[in-house]
């Protein structure tokens, strides 16, 4: 009786500290590299010298946010 049962706890069992650090690093870094790359797009700064249309930036910061949450538990 002190194990919960899979239906209450999940699917994926409980967090970590390690899976509270991923979540809450890679989520707003992800989140700010998209936000850059968007300004950049609009305003025309170049942030990337090799990502003149802020694409590789825009996907990399949605990807990088994307990790981050899978680590939400």
């Amino acid at each position: 009786m002190k194990e919960r049962s899979h239906r209450l706890r999940g699917m994926r069992g409980t967090g970590t500290a390690r899976d509270r650090v991923l979540l809450y690093t890679l989520v707003p870094l992800g989140m700010f590299l998209f936000a850059l790359g968007v300004v950049g797009a609009r305003t025309g700064l170049t942030v990337l010298p090799f990502d003149p249309h802020h694409i590789g930036l825009q996907v990399g910061g949605l990807a990088v946010a994307f990790i981050g949450l899978r680590h939400w538990k």
